[in-house]
């Protein structure tokens, strides 16, 4: 598993179990662990624990989501990708609180270990942690 991925555009993070639509492509994909299989390309997937993160825009101090997990695994995938896939993705969610979207990302995004926890972190145009 990679430790940070580069993307330019849109990006969404959140807990892959909430967008893949079906069983069938839950397995394909290892259960988010390798969601090239159902057509995302340039994604980052980490192994998160249960605790919900705060994603904030470093520069301005703008809350810009948060993110939580159920299954286990964060990813970072491209908005349109997400879309592309799954028009009612923001449904599927459920609520705000369970995801981020960082709009115009051009940078690198990944996972670092601080203090013993997870944190997801972007360094680029926006950067997040």
């Amino acid at each position: 598993m990679k430790d940070r991925q580069s993307f330019k555009g849109s990006i969404v993070i959140g807990d892959p179990s909430y967008f893949v639509k079906s069983e069938e492509d839950c397995e394909l994909c290892g259960y988010g662990s390798e969601l090239e299989k159902i057509g995302f390309t340039d994604t980052l997937t980490v192994d998160f624990p249960d605790d919900p993160q705060t994603v904030v825009n470093t520069a301005t101090k703008e809350i810009l989501g948060w993110i939580c997990q159920d299954s286990g695994t964060i990813a970072v995938v491209y908005k349109k990708e997400l879309e592309a896939y799954d028009p009612d993705y923001e449904q599927a969610f459920c609520s705000i609180e369970n995801r981020a979207v960082i709009d115009d990302f051009e940078g690198e995004a990944g996972y670092k270990t601080v203090n013993g926890d997870t944190v997801i972190y972007g360094n680029g145009n926006i950067s997040v942690i």
